[in-house]
């Protein structure tokens, strides 16, 4: 967590605002994911509900905040085992380039690092319950390519600073933009990474709502 504050800090120093017209200042979007992932030899389905903030301290720099609740449902033999986690996530992205997402035009390219606090609780119809905290940085790149009309391009690579491209996670969507401000996206997204020697692999649609300001 020091390493990532540090790393903000120098960014925000670095790099002051500089003029460009018709790019927005910030977002808060809602959004809802569902898809299923395997873990070992289990399989499992995934929901999650996210509220996200970004705002930009200046033109190349943006501070993000999410808020996550992500429900993975296993079936484990007889028993159904569900895990609920509650995340915080905290970020900084440094924009070499920013496409334009109001009016769909331009190219954007980012890199940003980000911290995930999570508290996961699990149990089982027996009434077994465990519990895990950690905290996970992450880096990721972003690269979004605008397709005219207001509609937006996006494809990212995230992965933990720690498993650098062994744990990682990709994703591809759209973005359409309806009036001045009101943004609806589409994502696709797959995942892998290993835990305590099981590989874990994931798919999910993810849809959302944001505002742009």
């Amino acid at each position: 967590m020091r390493f990532i504050k540090y790393c903000l800090l120098a960014l925000v120093i670095a790099f002051p605002a500089a003029a460009q017209e018709n790019v927005h200042l910030g977002s808060l979007s809602w959004a809802i994911t569902s898809g299923d992932g395997e873990n070992g030899d289990l399989d499992f389905d995934v929901d999650a509900t996210a509220l996200t903030g970004e705002y930009f301290v200046s033109e190349k720099v943006s501070l993000g905040i999410t808020f996550e609740d992500y429900e993975e449902q296993y079936d484990f033999y007889a028993d159904n085992d569900l895990c609920e986690t509650d995340s915080l996530q905290l970020g900084e992205a440094y924009h070499a380039r920013r496409a334009n997402m109001l009016a769909g035009t331009g190219k954007g390219y980012s890199v940003g690092i980000r911290s995930d606090d999570r508290s996961t609780d699990c149990r089982d119809d027996n009434g077994f319950a465990s519990g895990d905290d950690e905290t996970t940085e992450y880096i990721d790149f972003k690269y979004d390519r605008g397709l005219g009309n207001g509609l937006t391009y996006r494809a990212y690579l995230l992965t933990d600073i720690d498993d650098f491209l062994d744990d990682r996670e990709i994703g591809l969507g759209l973005t359409k933009i309806f009036g001045d401000q009101i943004g609806i996206s589409a994502l696709y997204a797959i995942s892998e990474s290993t835990e305590y020697s099981f590989d874990i692999d994931s798919s999910v649609f993810v849809v959302s709502a944001s505002f742009y300001f």
